[in-house]
Parts: structure tokens; sequence; C-alpha cells
């Protein structure tokens, strides 16, 4: 997607640095920066320090890091390196297809070129995917004023290109429509303040950014016209598992009557896992709670605490929809509607 003039993927194989290059996601909005790397250990922590975020993002870059463990750690591939990038993230489930889908490519004895052929399929499928996933939403959003709240990001950023929920929203935009979209912060690690706000931004689509303890009072005065969110994983039973919070606008949807859309791959369904019950919830450290990141007023970046010293946090990184409090899924091949 765009930034400035320039387009970009969140995640890619660079041809000619022969590693892997990223968008550094932590930077961001205050610096946009891209790094390379031919160390899978570096891409390996870039995942899981969220340098790297997003399922779809997560699964390609996975992919990535795995054919340049090929490349330059063969000998430990399959006894260090794919156990390695399993254990990065452990509830996005892209990322557990993605390391399958090399697995399989290494089991050929493939060459250097084809393992970082594989992975670039691998990511390629997934930006088609995403695109052929937001002209299906376009159609579902493209109704009455076309107000769209949504949460975290599920921008181009989380999903190596064209995002998963905001695909639809920028389909619009392309047709000349004029969306415009409520953005969570998302504590709290404020991924809607940082990323969608920004990507929303640059695309040049209308947005306001408000806390997420907003949300459900603008669904009751009627200014949401649709919820759209994405998924980390959907279990067998379709209940979804995505950041924190989520659960909570599904239930402000299903009473307010609004329409509550699910936007993911198939990348991100699991029929091996049951229900959302089976869905580990990953907690993340107390630092994200308790401190937060920005810049002052000269421009310098600063990490200040914001809670009492002493005091401890809880913090789920994601939470669990059930079934019944969802609208539709959208993915590449087509609409799942709830009452089906």
């Amino acid at each position: 997607m765009r930034v400035g003039d320039s387009y970009y993927r969140a995640v890619n194989w660079s041809t000619e640095n022969g590693g892997v290059q990223w968008v550094e996601q932590r930077q961001l909005p205050f610096r946009f920066e891209q790094i390379i790397s031919r160390n899978p250990e570096d891409v390996a922590r870039a995942i899981e320090t969220m340098q790297i975020r997003g399922a779809p993002s997560i699964g390609a870059a996975a992919a990535f890091g795995l054919a340049l463990a090929w490349v330059a750690d063969p000998a430990r591939f399959t006894a260090h390196w794919l156990p390695r990038f399993r254990s990065t993230r452990p509830t996005a489930v892209n990322l557990f297809h993605a390391c399958n889908a090399m697995e399989i490519c290494s089991e050929l004895s493939p060459s250097s070129n084809t393992m970082i052929e594989c992975a670039t399929a691998y990511a390629d499928a997934e930006v088609s995917a995403n695109y052929r996933m937001g002209e299906h939403l376009a159609g579902l959003l493209a109704v009455g004023e076309r107000r769209i709240l949504t949460h975290c990001n599920a921008g181009w950023l989380a999903a190596v290109d064209w995002g998963t929920a905001t695909s639809g929203i920028y389909h619009l935009a392309k047709a000349g429509e004029s969306p415009f979209v409520w953005v969570d912060e998302t504590r709290p690690r404020l991924q809607g303040a940082r990323l969608t706000a920004w990507e929303l931004t640059q695309a040049g689509i209308d947005c306001r950014l408000q806390p997420d303890g907003a949300a459900a009072w603008m669904i009751a005065q009627g200014k949401v016209d649709a919820i759209v969110v994405g998924a980390d994983r959907i279990a067998a039973n379709v209940d979804i598992a995505n950041k924190i919070g989520t659960y909570a606008l599904s239930l402000a949807a299903k009473e307010h009557a609004v329409p509550m859309y699910i936007a993911a791959p198939t990348s991100t369904f699991d029929t091996a896992c049951h229900s959302g019950l089976d869905i580990p919830i990953e907690n993340r450290h107390d630092d994200e709670v308790m401190s937060m990141d920005g810049v002052d007023s000269a421009g310098q970046t600063m990490h200040i605490r914001i809670a009492a010293d002493g005091v401890r946090a809880n913090n789920p990184a994601f939470d669990m929809t059930p079934y019944g409090n969802i609208t539709a899924i959208v993915s590449e091949q087509g609409i799942w509607r709830r009452e089906q």
C-alpha cells in the first residue's frame, strides 16, 4: 500500500540484499523505517517483539524467516528453526500454517531459490486473498452513510498488503466512494492510534480516532453503520479470537442491531480447534499496560510510566467472540452469514 508517493508491503524478501525486509511497526506513526536482515533469529525476534504483527503478516514473516534459515543454516532447519518460529506467538494460526507450508517444501530437498519462491508464493497468496476479500466486503459496506468502526489494526501492516478489515474500505475509496472510519485507539499497544489511523490518513480516508470506551456509545447513538474487525484465529464452531476488546464490541453491536463483520483469509481458520475455548490466549507483559511510548514537543521518543509504582497489570492480548454475536464472516471465498 501507499506511504507518501511509494508503495510497500509489510514484509517481503529483498532480492537486492538477500534477506527479509519488514516495516518496523513499533516506530510508527512517528518514523517509517524498514529493516533488512539475513539472520533468521532477527526475524523470529521481530515477530516476538511486535516489530512485525498481525496474523497474516506474522505468517508471511515466518515463511520468509524459514526460507532465510534454509539459506543460512540448513543443518538446523528441522530441529531448531521450525520449532523456533512456531514458538514466537501462540494465538495467530497463520503462523503455524506458514511453518507447515515451509516444512512441506523443505521435505523435497529444494534449492535455496525454491525455498525463497515458496515463501514468496505464501505471501503473494495472502495478498491475493486480501484483495478478493475486500471486493466481497466492499459490497456489504456500500450501504447507508458508510460509517465504519474498526478495532486494532487489521490493515496492510497486519496483512502484508491491502489488509483484512481495511481491504473493503480501500476498495470503496478506490471506487470513488467516501467511507468514514471510527478508529478505536486499542489499548494497551495503541495499534488503532499508531497504525490504523496512520494507514487511513496515508490513503486519504476520513477517520476519527476515539478511546476504546467510546465505541459502545457511538453505536448506541446510531453513529455506526457497521463494525469490521479482523481475526487471529477462527475455530471450527466459528468462534473468533481477535484483539482484546472485540468481544465487548460484539455485545454492543448485538444490543443495537449493528452488523458486525469479521474479515479474515482462510489461513485464519483452524478446523482442528473445536471452539473458542480451545484457542490459546496470549498474556503479555505488565509493562505494556503500565507504560507508554510517544514523542515530546521536540520530537524525541520517550518511554514513560503511566501507573503507580508497585501496581500489577492484567494484559490478555486477545479475547474470544462467540459466533452468535457475529453477522457475517468475509473471506476471499465469499461471505458466510450466521443464519446459514
